[in-house]
């Protein structure tokens, strides 16, 4: 009986329907991936213009000084083992010419060795050593979790759209 009743042109046969079923589910699979690359996307410029505001921030708020580090001491640690980080003590003059010797711990370095510090100038002792610089891993450590599922959602629309032979 269902060869007598005609097809209407939006009536397809089911031969004809897979491949439109196929695409359907592909861009089922594939949209959100795609929106959750771009939230990824989006959250590291995000991020970045953050961290370039909070740098801008914070110098304008201190001022550069090199730091010479004057005595190291090895630490120890509980088994006697030497630990290559250490603590010692850095000294760097401030703007207005006062001298600044400031105690260290956790960074390793040898005596006369240069190191960039930023200080507070009302505040000297307040200071920061080493490089504050955000690199690309920062920006996209918040952000990978969303680049890990955006990417396996495409790998998924990309596998539906595979023949099985």
């Amino acid at each position: 009986m269902g060869d007598f009743i005609a097809r209407s042109p939006g009536n397809h046969s089911p031969e004809a329907a897979a491949p439109l079923k196929r695409r359907l589910a592909q861009l089922l699979v594939a949209v959100p991936g795609i929106v959750l690359l771009f939230f990824a996307l989006y959250g590291a410029f995000a991020d970045y213009r953050h961290i370039q505001h909070v740098r801008q921030r914070a110098e304008a708020r201190t001022a550069p000084a090199e730091a010479t580090i004057i005595e190291t001491h090895g630490l120890v640690s509980g088994k006697g083992l030497r630990i290559a980080e250490g603590a010692g003590t850095f000294s760097f003059t401030t703007a207005s010419g006062q001298e600044v010797r400031i105690p260290y711990r956790g960074f390793s370095g040898s005596s006369g060795t240069k190191l960039p510090v930023r200080y507070d100038p009302r505040n000297p002792e307040n200071c920061a050593g080493g490089n504050d610089l955000f690199g690309f891993s920062d920006l996209l450590f918040d952000n990978a979790p969303f680049f890990v599922m955006g990417l396996y959602f495409l790998f998924l629309a990309m596998m539906l759209g595979r023949r099985r032979a």
